[in-house]
């Protein structure tokens, strides 16, 4: 309770300070959004003791999302706004995220479903080809993983509570520095199905098992200039404590570190990440990406390892390589291609856990 009291009293703090400013106009919402589509090639390794057994050799997959957004400024500086993303597609999650904010002098303070503070400020690797199909894209992987643990490359991220219900906090940028701190008080997102209800049905249960709550997380970052090179730093913590202790259900803590340096056209990024459950089922990962653009082209190299501990001994382990581009055609449209690697291992050497896979794609991402 004491933490909850805390997390919502900058929230508090923020209404005060408007007191009776008015606005000059009421929000109006704008929408934007974006939409990319691939053609997909693979060629996998399909016998039956592979994770490509009985795939299919292409695909064609695409994704998309309606962003409204909208704000305000009162007459004493301090600016409100809201940001809803609704899926364009029918899927589980058909709102991405929604939510309020608040931002002045003081800093700013978001409110609902959106990611944590070191999720948001954090840097790391850059695609080859464009963020949608990357080796850490957060919406496409495109060869099958069958019974490998370390089945996505993307797993880098301090993201314990990914659009979940959160209030958080970011200071204001001092000297290229800032700090940011989210408070979770349950690993739900509203009315999401499972044991996440709603908002008539009053607090949410405390006991659901393997379900994260009371998570505390804390990014920070410096944003400058080295020279002609403009430089990114940050770091990532968080920590979550697990409702009802079971052989899984135990408190996750994460860690995170990243840089990016761009200068004459060029772009390297790169990140380290591991997460620890105490249940012999760590993870650990590490991406790097470097990227040169000029005019409408861009090329790029990424690579990309997952390790994850296999309880009672040995570890999963993926690497990719990808190499790939993009031609921007027009305003808001930008076609990207490439090739991408990956290796599949397992120490035990399991049916299903270990493959190779090559994947070639083309695609457009329209943004609005």
């Amino acid at each position: 309770m004491k933490t909850l009291l805390y997390g919502t009293t900058a929230l508090v703090a923020a209404g005060m300070v408007v007191g009776g400013a008015q606005a000059a106009d009421k929000i109006k919402v704008g929408v934007g959004g974006y939409f990319y589509g691939y053609v997909v090639g693979v060629d996998q390794d399909d016998s039956a003791a592979d994770a490509g057994a009985n795939t299919r050799s292409h695909r064609i997959t695409r994704e998309g999302e309606i962003i409204f957004t909208g704000k305000t400024t009162l007459d004493n500086g301090i600016q409100f706004g809201v940001q809803v993303q609704l899926e364009a597609e029918t899927c589980g999650d058909q709102i991405d995220e929604s939510f309020m904010w608040a931002s002045g002098s003081f800093g700013r303070i978001n409110i609902g479903s959106e990611n944590s503070a070191p999720y948001l400020m954090s840097y790391g690797a850059v695609a080859a080809s464009h963020w949608s199909m990357g080796l850490n894209s957060p919406g496409n992987r495109n060869y099958s993983t069958g019974g490998n643990s370390a089945a996505t490359a993307n797993n880098n991220q301090v993201a314990n509570t990914t659009d979940k219900e959160k209030v958080t906090y970011f200071t204001p940028r001092m000297s290229g520095f800032q700090l940011g701190v989210s408070y979770t008080p349950n690993g739900c997102e509203e009315a999401n199905g499972g044991n996440c209800t709603g908002t008539y049905t009053g607090p949410q249960a405390d006991n659901d098992a393997d379900q994260q709550s009371e998570v505390v997380e804390i990014g920070a970052n410096y944003v400058g200039k080295m020279g002609g090179a403009s430089v990114g730093i940050s770091a990532g913590w968080g920590e979550g404590e697990n409702e009802a202790k079971t052989a899984t259900g135990v408190d996750v803590e994460e860690r995170s570190l990243g840089a990016k340096i761009s200068m004459n056209g060029y772009t390297f990024g790169a990140r380290y990440y591991d997460r620890e459950t105490g249940t012999d089922t760590d993870t650990t990962a590490f991406q790097m990406g470097l990227r040169y653009k000029t005019g409408p082209w861009g090329v790029g190299i990424q690579y990309a390892s997952n390790e994850v501990e296999i309880a009672g001994g040995g570890e999963d382990e993926l690497t990719g390589v990808e190499i790939g581009g993009t031609y921007a055609m027009g305003p808001g449209v930008t076609m990207a291609f490439g090739m991408q690697f990956i290796e599949l291992e397992d120490d035990a050497n399991a049916a299903g856990a270990e493959n190779d896979a090559t994947v070639v794609f083309i695609g457009t991402v329209l943004s609005f």
